[in-house]
C-alpha cells in the first residue's frame, strides 16, 4: 500500500534536487562540475567539459510532469556565449527526469517573443492581459512561440553535446 506525505517539498528542495541531477549527469559524462550553492546571482553550476572549456548554467527546476518553466523578465537580457538554462524536469522521481540545455541567447529571445505575443492575445475575460515581471519558457507548446520552436528546444534535449 502506498503512503499518502502530507507534506509539500519545498521549493529550495526542488532546486537543489534539479541541480544536484544535473551535475550528477554531467560529472557522469566526464565534466569537472562545481555547485554555486546560490552564491551566483545568474547561474547555479560551473562545468568544465572534457576539454577545458568552462560553462555557466543557470538550473529552472518542476517537480511535476510540467512543461512551463518560470523565469523573470531580466532573463530576457541576459545572455552571454558561456552562459546555458538547464530546464529539468523531475517527474515526481516517479520515472527518469528529463531535461533540455538551451542556450542563453535562445532563451532570452524566446522569452521577449513570448511575452510580446502574450501581451497580444486576451485574457479569459476577452481583456488585455495585465504588465508581469514574470515569463514563462514552455519546452513542449507552440501556444506563444514559433512554429518551429519545439524542433529548437528537442535540439538540445539531453544535448550534452553543445557544451563539448
Amino acid at each position: 500500500m502506498k503512503e499518502k506525505t502530507d507534506f509539500k517539498i519545498s521549493k529550495q528542495n526542488i532546486g537543489n534536487s534539479g541541480e544536484y541531477y544535473l551535475a550528477s549527469y554531467l560529472s557522469a559524462n566526464n565534466f569537472i562540475v562545481t555547485i554555486t550553492l546560490g552564491r551566483a546571482e545568474t547561474y547555479d553550476i560551473i562545468a568544465v567539459n572534457p576539454r577545458g572549456k568552462t560553462f555557466k548554467i543557470s538550473v529552472k527546476c518542476r517537480f511535476p510532469k510540467a512543461n512551463r518553466f518560470a523565469l523573470n523578465e531580466k532573463c530576457e537580457n541576459i545572455w552571454e556565449n558561456n552562459l546555458f538554462y538547464a530546464f529539468v524536469r523531475l517527474n515526481e522521481f516517479k520515472e527518469t527526469p528529463d531535461f533540455w540545455i538551451v542556450p542563453s541567447r535562445v532563451v532570452a529571445k524566446c522569452l521577449k517573443t513570448s511575452y510580446k505575443n502574450w501581451k497580444k492575445t486576451p485574457n479569459k475575460e476577452n481583456k488585455k492581459h495585465n504588465d508581469t515581471d514574470m515569463r514563462n519558457f514552455c519546452v513542449y507548446s507552440e501556444r506563444y512561440y514559433p512554429k518551429n520552436w519545439e524542433l529548437k528546444v528537442k535540439k538540445y534535449y539531453k544535448n550534452i553535446k553543445q557544451l563539448k
